[in-house]
């Protein structure tokens, strides 16, 4: 038999998932966290963490996905369709450059400059004929 008091445990644990909490948690999978990092962030176990998110209907990326660069912004991989881009060597050079500096995959940055301008419909301004 059990001599356990269960009640009295209960109320001394230090309640993780509050409303500020779950707003963090809601950010940071937002932002590409992943739920190892706001586990970390919160104090908590990313056991808890996906379990709470599942409860709170927060889509958490997959293992492996963590995006801490503002830059590389999600997209779906489930969801995404290739396209193939041709570039002068100069300019891939350039492109290449720049992902490394923002410590992104080249093909991360290529496909957040698309969505940017998809997003924002910015073709003319980006494909200005003023030659």
């Amino acid at each position: 038999m059990r001599t356990g008091n269960r009640g009295s445990t209960s109320m001394r644990q230090i309640r993780i998932f509050t409303p500020t909490n779950l707003a963090r948690i809601q950010q940071m999978a937002a932002e590409g966290s992943s739920s190892i990092e706001i586990a970390k962030s919160i104090g908590s176990t990313s056991a808890s963490v996906r379990v709470a998110c599942c409860r709170h209907k927060i889509k958490i990326p997959r293992r492996g996905r963590s995006r801490r660069n503002p830059m590389s912004k999600s997209v779906r991989v489930s969801t995404v369709q290739p396209i193939v881009a041709h570039l002068p060597p100069s300019l891939s050079f350039e492109f290449h450059r720049k992902a490394e500096q923002l410590q992104i995959p080249p093909s991360v940055l290529a496909s957040n400059l698309l969505a940017a301008i998809v997003d924002s419909n910015l073709y003319e301004a980006v494909l200005d004929d003023n030659d």
